[in-house]
């Protein structure tokens, strides 16, 4: 007998079914239920377990390609939130300036062929963001090849993006949302100390490195949810 002959004519078998469709419907039902009740009766200021949930995006201020020459500082300036659309609305808890650079290094002389041209040395590159009362500064290298960084300034608490915590709704929110202290002017530098290597019969020189940089707002939607562990499961 196929399940849906047996599903018509035994009762017991209808018994289960419509069991296993009420529990599929109301499981989810009754949770949110639960979770809204407890952080409604919890309030702000009281202490309980909570999931803070989302993640980080990103929205550009600035990009370019430059030559920035060798102990030369290329400055980032003249970018705001002014630009982004409704940026009042965002959680705007920090800026991200990421920076990837190659080898610019070149080789010179008469007597100079791969075999004995040497090798290129490690250069420099150090970039710098800034906005109102908050700075940070981050050096990388090429290692005579090509190379990446960035450099992440937050004035909020990071740390607690995904994690699972005992603390009031409110502390939570002190530390993940930074309200308006995103809005407003953004800067930068990028600057390039460059070295070059050594040859016997070569001439070796490094005027600087081609950089390219972007500068990004970090962006953080959040959801800060009362956390349920099931017994037995």
């Amino acid at each position: 007998m196929s399940f849906t002959d047996k599903l018509m004519r035994d009762r017991e078998t209808q018994i289960m079914a419509i069991s296993i469709v009420f529990f599929v419907l109301a499981f989810p039902t009754y949770f949110y239920l639960a979770a809204d009740k407890a952080d409604s009766g919890a309030g702000l200021n009281s202490v309980n377990t909570y999931v803070i949930e989302g993640d980080l995006t990103y929205i550009e201020l600035a990009s370019g390609t430059e030559f920035i020459a060798d102990d030369d500082t290329f400055p980032i300036d003249d970018v705001s939130t002014d630009s982004i659309d409704d940026a009042d609305e965002l959680n705007i808890i920090g800026v991200r300036l990421t920076l990837s650079y190659t080898e610019e290094e070149t080789t010179s002389g008469l007597t100079c062929t791969p075999a004995n041209s040497g090798q290129p040395a490690p250069d420099s590159i150090t970039g710098m963001t800034m906005h109102g009362e908050f700075n940070e500064t981050a050096t990388g290298s090429n290692n005579g090849d090509s190379g990446s960084h960035s450099v992440d300034l937050y004035w909020a608490n990071t740390s607690l993006i995904g994690e699972t915590v005992n603390m009031s709704k409110a502390d939570i929110i002190a530390e993940i949302d930074a309200g308006d202290t995103g809005l407003g002017a953004y800067s930068g530098s990028i600057s390039v100390d460059a070295s070059a290597g050594n040859a016997p019969l070569c001439t070796r020189s490094d005027a600087g490195e081609e950089v390219t940089y972007k500068l990004e707002l970090v962006i953080f939607e959040y959801d800060i949810v009362p956390y349920f562990e099931l017994e037995g499961v």
